[in-house]
């Protein structure tokens, strides 16, 4: 039930949000909603990309299957057979290969690894799962957006705590 109830500092970031916006002139307002649907096309087509090479990849699977049903005597056609085989691998290696590379380059692997680090009892599981869900890139829901929020709240408040120790250990050290 408490992810349903907003908790003050969310309350106060819609406030302030809603403040901003109705204090902005109605160019800037359209030049805002212009941007959102930019960001929302280019979102689209990169996960169309993905759609796309999946469906190629479907398409060469059934094209395969309909060849090796029409054919009478399969042993004659072993090498043709090893040949789409090795076809089908080769596109599924290289989706996840350019997968992975694109991982790289956003820089998702090295934050990946010092996550692992995390012992298991430090976060909750259902942080965790949404943990997980954000750095693999998977579709969140309403919950998991909750507990990354909470989360978030619980870094901001450890931080400013962790500023005060460092103070505290340069007084005693000096």
């Amino acid at each position: 039930m408490d992810k349903w109830l907003d908790d003050n500092e969310t309350k106060e970031n819609k406030k302030k949000r809603n403040e901003i916006y109705s204090s902005l002139s109605n160019e800037e307002k359209n030049d805002l909603k212009e941007q959102k649907i930019r960001d929302l096309v280019r979102k689209e087509k990169t996960t169309s990309s993905f759609d796309e090479s999946r469906r190629d990849f479907l398409n060469s699977v059934l094209e395969f299957k309909v060849w090796l049903e029409n054919r009478a005597y399969i042993k004659g056609d072993i090498e043709r057979i090893q040949t789409w085989v090795e076809n089908l691998y080769f596109m599924i290696d290289a989706n996840i290969n350019l997968h992975n590379k694109t991982r790289i380059k956003n820089g998702e692997e090295p934050l990946i690894n010092s996550y692992k680090s995390i012992p298991v009892n430090f976060l909750d599981e259902k942080t965790r799962i949404a943990l997980n869900k954000k750095l693999r890139g998977i579709k969140k829901t309403n919950s998991d957006n909750y507990y990354l929020r909470k989360l978030n709240n619980v870094v901001k408040e450890k931080l400013k705590d962790a500023e005060y120790y460092a103070i505290l250990r340069d007084i005693l050290e000096s």
